[in-house]
């Protein structure tokens, strides 16, 4: 069992580099789960089990059967999980950098002996010492295969693509991002108790007739999202996906509404994802927008890497149009900030706070959204083309 050990410590710390989420007690839960025989019906079982311990969502799931396919599998085929012999009969060299990263308790395995310089081909098996890797190639050849390692046999390397999609940031951190957009007001029943106007009544009438009372603060942030879709926008339809997630996940559902656009606003904006059900932009600003938080989301023209000065124009009328109604608007890019220079993007990131969709840019786009200055030089009538 100590192979099959060594073969998912190196799954694990593969996905910890890959940034899944686990820690040490993952791990030895999974190690305990085997000891005590579960999942080891075959190897479909097997697999199965560590993928609902260490894989907890679609993408770290992606990723675990990215690295078992090719770190355990190999091991797995023809043979059943029961079969210790086969398992333990890996072809791979001793070589130093090998031993180094093996845990201590695979080494400590192996019985002492007192002087390893003086073992020889007869010496049995159970008089074994494996304390360095000097000490290993000090061993016969026939030693070594007799005790843990056989010699390297040369094969052809499969090679595996991993075809999941990896968001820059996750769901629950764009959720999180969200729950910041708060414009707290004073609105409802009288249930709050108003020091200060309670105060000021007793010391002007010199009696307490009653206490005065006012609304609590409640969350009144109303947000308008306008989307790109189609054409350039097509290969972030899962970014996108996830980030509208992240919004009505973030406390804002039943605060949100979702419009449809393509390429930049135009006089109508569409109801659907597939730019159906239009309704006029006039309307929309005059009763969905006033006063509250606008957030566009587009490529602006960056993902094909053009200018169109049409385009910039047009956004330009369109901005105008929105400052009337409100001024707590912002644009999140799918592209990243380096690929906005000499494109549409970078002309329309003069006329709107734009930010990439990360984790950064996630928080200065709800910092804009709850009322936070624009950056310096970014403005409306900052971009005169």
């Amino acid at each position: 069992m100590a192979k099959l050990d060594f073969l998912l410590l190196q799954v694990f710390e593969r996905l910890r580099k890959q940034g899944v989420p686990l820690g040490v007690s993952d791990y030895l839960t999974a190690i305990e789960a085997i000891q005590s025989g579960v999942g080891l019906e075959d190897p479909d079982s097997f697999k199965g089990l560590f993928r609902l311990l260490w894989a907890k969502s679609r993408e770290d799931q992606g990723l675990f059967d990215l690295a078992f396919a090719e770190l355990v599998e190999p091991e797995l085929q023809n043979t059943t999980v029961h079969d210790d012999l086969n398992i333990l009969t890996p072809t791979i060299t001793p070589g130093e950098e090998f031993f180094e990263s093996l845990p201590e308790r695979f080494i400590s395995q192996f019985q002492t002996a007192k002087d390893i310089s003086q073992l020889g081909n007869n010496l049995p098996e159970s008089e074994l010492v494996m304390k360095s890797p000097q000490q290993w190639k000090k061993l016969p050849t026939k030693l070594v295969k007799k005790s843990f390692v056989l010699e390297i046999e040369p094969t052809k390397k499969t090679h595996y693509y991993q075809l999941t999609t990896r968001l820059p940031i996750s769901r629950r951190e764009m959720a999180g991002v969200w729950r910041y957009l708060r414009r707290p007001q004073r609105v409802g029943v009288l249930e709050e108790l108003d020091v200060e106007a309670t105060i000021s009544n007793l010391c002007s009438s010199g009696l307490l007739l009653q206490p005065v009372l006012k609304p609590r603060r409640r969350n009144q942030a109303q947000l308008v999202v306008l989307v790109d879709r189609q054409g350039s926008m097509a290969p972030f339809a899962s970014l996108i996906e996830a980030t509208i997630e992240s919004i009505l996940r973030g406390g804002l559902l039943g605060k949100t509404k979702l419009y449809y656009f393509h390429d930049r606003p135009e006089n109508l904006l569409y109801q659907r994802p597939n730019l159906t059900n239009a309704l006029p932009l006039e309307t929309i600003l005059n009763e969905e927008a006033k006063g509250n938080s606008v957030l566009i989301i587009g490529d602006a023209g960056a993902a094909r890497g053009y200018y169109d000065l049409q385009r910039v124009t047009e956004t330009k009328l369109f901005l105008q149009t929105l400052s009337t109604y409100t001024y707590l608007y912002a644009w999140l890019n799918p592209m990243p900030k380096s690929r906005w220079v000499a494109t549409t993007a970078e002309d329309i990131a003069c006329m709107i706070p734009m930010f990439p969709l990360d984790r950064e840019g996630l928080d200065d786009a709800v910092n804009i959204l709850r009322g936070h200055p624009f950056p310096p030089g970014v403005g409306i009538d900052e971009q005169n083309s």
